[in-house]
């Protein structure tokens, strides 16, 4: 049951990560055209915070017991770990295209540090059978 859970939230933690890298990488080019300029309140500091809380939360409650209780692999660990750096990078807010592109980058490697877990759930789950 809790492989099954960690496979979800794995799935849901993916999705939410590739969402915010589309919404970093896409929402400027958006902006730029004059007719979609009513999408700027996207564009607010609290749906940042609230996609890097999602990404903790992830992180806590599906990474971190799966690699705890199940694989024992640290792949997905450091691969997120780096994401979150990349994310924390951007937040230093040098540059737009600073902020934006290691944001995207921070997503992408949290979609894919989720990946590599579900994977590594679906192989532990096909050596207990």
């Amino acid at each position: 049951m809790n492989k099954i859970k960690n496979n979800t939230l794995d799935i849901i933690a993916l999705s939410s990560s590739l969402i915010c890298a589309i919404h970093c990488a896409i929402f400027p080019i958006l902006l730029s055209f004059s007719s979609l300029s009513s999408l700027y309140f996207l564009n607010n500091p609290m749906i940042e915070w609230v996609f890097i809380s999602l990404g903790i939360v992830f992180l806590l409650t599906s990474l971190w017991p799966s690699y705890k209780t199940i694989h024992h692999k640290t792949k997905p660990l450091k691969i997120a770990l780096l994401g979150f750096a990349f994310i924390a990078i951007g937040r230093l807010h040098l540059t737009n295209l600073w902020e934006v592109s290691n944001t995207v980058i921070g997503a992408t490697l949290l979609a894919l540090a989720h990946y590599a877990n579900w994977k590594l759930l679906r192989i532990a789950a096909k050596q207990n059978h």
